[in-house]
């Protein structure tokens, strides 16, 4: 991967970047990269040496790796973090955990925003992730007990805390995720393995949840306005508005690729991503539409 710095970052920050030491050591496959989407890790396998990221976008992951040089400093765990190693249907996992301790008790921290954890419970993909690191640890001789996430939110606002009690309370949350049963764990891994190795073969298509995509939506216009009178995701119902008023138009807004768009590196080399750009592209300008 080539780093840039368009944006003209401090050379410390550009060189820390550039500098990263992340290895999946001699592994086919990380545990990271088995939750991604297998064309999105094939893709950027087969592209890595043309990618281009710029390094204000790897903020957040030279961030997350000064969280695990602290883990290090405590160093309190009855497992010092490491990479280990299973082999599963031909391949080889790696992963390293962030902390274990001899009770049993595996804890995975995540320094990320605070909406992921509204409502007090992990996202599906951090259980996904913790199950299968217990799953290396049991491979490894250490049994595991309990899994916890340790959230550490970069964007907690305490007033924000205060008004909505659905907001997390705390900066930092501490939250039990379900231990899966071993065999379901161990099924799990290999049916992401299996895919990943078929995407090697044959690229499968992302599906649009892989895509974190975003549907179409009806805007109903009115006109020298600039906002919009009402969001409709039927094109019908946003017409039958629009009728009622001879001032309102509908206005398609066609809906996003996010993860593609903004966290995929290997989209510029992507089919499926620039046939969905290009069929944007057909679609008029947003406020062009005529008045119906």
């Amino acid at each position: 991967m080539i780093i840039t710095n368009h944006s003209n970052l401090p050379q410390p920050l550009f060189e820390a970047v550039s500098n990263d030491s992340y290895s999946k050591g001699k592994a086919d496959i990380s545990v990271t990269q088995l939750l991604d989407p297998p064309r999105k890790v094939a893709l950027t396998e087969q592209h890595w040496d043309e990618i281009t990221e710029d390094c204000s976008d790897r903020i957040w992951s030279l961030v997350g790796q000064v969280m695990h040089g602290i883990l290090e400093r405590a160093n309190t765990t009855g497992v010092a973090e490491r990479r280990l190693y299973v082999k599963c249907a031909g391949w080889t996992v790696s992963g390293s955990q962030d902390a274990y301790y001899a009770n049993g008790l595996l804890q995975d921290y995540k320094f990320v925003t605070s909406w992921k954890f509204k409502g007090g419970k992990a996202p599906i993909e951090y259980e996904a992730q913790a199950n299968l690191y217990a799953e290396l640890l049991r491979a490894n001789g250490h049994p595991v007990r309990k899994l916890q996430i340790v959230a550490i939110l970069r964007d907690w606002s305490k007033i924000e805390a205060s008004r909505d009690p659905e907001y997390p309370q705390k900066q930092v949350m501490i939250i039990n995720v379900p231990l899966w049963p071993e065999a379901d764990a161990q099924k799990f891994m290999r049916e992401r393995v299996i895919l990943h190795q078929q995407a090697r073969v044959e690229l499968p298509l992302c599906t649009a949840e892989e895509r974190w995509a975003k549907p179409d939506v009806f805007a109903v216009m009115a006109q020298g306005k600039a906002r919009a009178v009402k969001l409709y995701e039927s094109e019908e119902e946003a017409h039958a508005h629009a009728s009622q008023n001879p001032a309102y138009f509908v206005q398609k807004r066609p809906g996003e690729s996010t993860r593609c768009k903004h966290y995929c590196s290997a989209a510029k080399f992507c089919s499926l991503y620039q046939a969905i750009q290009e069929s944007k592209d057909d679609q008029p300008a947003l406020g062009k539409q005529a008045a119906s």
